[in-house]
């Protein structure tokens, strides 16, 4: 398989989790869960997660640690700088780019701008007694999470699932070992089992394809001429940092993760994995789209069965057969078929980056009519 970078392929921010240095200590939450002493009395509590809802029902979780009442507010609006507020921390969590678009196809890698946005989106549901946002040093706030996505092309889909096949079994990355694949067709790198503490790290690979059928798009993005051709035949690559590697890489503030910054990261543990030896299996392959005859396909199956082709044949019409096969496949059908399944073909699976979307401002179009019909 060759990989071609022709154009560098953009890149987004599909998760975040951060708390923001929160000026206005009013609670947000979604009420608490409370461990009781036997006595009675609070041995502690923590605030739930408020579901606040995006574009398109895509939500995003919020709630202020440390925040609580010194005062009765009461149920009037209150200004900034009143009694009753105290310094905590706005906890952030969530996918922006769904949040805010209805869609993570594309979408922004400006940390800094895209907490903002947010937030900006989401204050009156978490601030409804205000008039205004308050002013967040966004720069400042801690991440404990981020994902940083890009994606490769493909010129067929058919080609998805036989390549992360052939990652799976042929591609190790150095601390995580062997990619594993669940029964969805995603392939991890630093999974671990239910149960157990998440790796620091995380690389993830999937097809896009059949994460937009598990999770359909907005009803108008399938209107957009060449979008789901190009969305069937993407790969997603995608990073998980977590709160103990970004401490190692001394990146916890927001402000240090300018988009050039997110590309030299996510470039970096992409290059851990070895692409250049992946051999796709054979039999995830559709061997009529490589150009084989159906006699070829045929007898290459009844070669892998065990069968001897030689026995059953002329000496004229098998050297013939055995040429036209190596020609097409690079395998010898003289040779015992072995153990392995996995066999070298001629044909090369190119990926290149994908670039940014040519119907990138059609899917927008298309997604902000559709709210407008349905707010009418």
């Amino acid at each position: 398989m060759s990989i071609s970078f022709i154009e560098r392929s953009p890149l987004m921010v599909d998760w975040i989790t951060a708390e923001v240095p929160d000026s206005v200590g009013l609670p947000v939450n979604s009420g608490h869960m409370v461990r009781m002493r036997p006595d009675g009395t609070t041995e502690w509590s923590l605030a739930c997660r408020r579901n606040v809802e995006g574009s398109w029902s895509s939500n995003m979780t919020f709630r202020a640690i440390g925040a609580e009442y010194t005062d009765d507010l009461g149920a009037a609006r209150r200004q900034l700088g009143q009694s009753g507020r105290q310094k905590s921390g706005l906890e952030v969590s969530g996918n922006p780019a769904k949040f805010l678009n209805g869609h993570n196809l594309f979408g922004s890698a400006d940390v800094a701008d895209l907490l903002g946005r947010v937030i900006e989106r989401a204050k009156d549901a978490i601030w409804p007694d205000l008039f205004e946002r308050p002013e967040l040093d966004l720069s400042d706030a801690d991440i404990s999470r981020i994902d940083l996505t890009a994606s490769w092309l493909l010129d067929r889909d058919s080609d998805v699932i036989p390549v992360l096949r052939a990652m799976e079994e042929s591609v190790w990355c150095p601390y995580r070992g062997r990619g594993v694949m669940n029964d969805v067709g995603t392939l991890y790198y630093g999974r671990t089992g239910k149960g157990k503490r998440a790796k620091d790290w995380q690389l993830k690979l999937y097809s896009k394809g059949l994460d937009v059928t598990a999770h359909p798009l907005p009803r108008p993005a399938y209107e957009v001429p060449g979008m789901l051709d190009d969305v069937n035949r993407t790969i997603r690559v995608e990073l998980t940092l977590r709160t103990a590697e970004l401490k190692r890489l001394n990146m916890r503030k927001v402000g240090q993760w300018t988009p050039a910054k997110v590309r030299e990261i996510w470039e970096a543990y992409v290059a851990k994995l070895n692409l250049q030896k992946v051999v796709v299996n054979l039999d995830s392959v559709d061997l009529t789209q490589l150009g084989l005859k159906p006699r070829h396909v045929a007898w290459l199956a009844a070669w892998r069965a065990g069968n001897d082709i030689r026995s059953v044949m002329r000496p004229s019409t098998f050297r013939r057969l055995r040429k036209e096969l190596l020609e097409a496949t690079s395998h010898d059908i003289a040779c015992r078929h072995p153990k392995s399944n996995v066999v070298p073909l001629r044909r090369v699976v190119a990926i290149t980056s994908a670039p940014y979307p040519s119907w990138a401002d059609d899917l927008t179009a298309a997604l902000a009519r559709g709210q407008s019909q349905a707010a009418a």
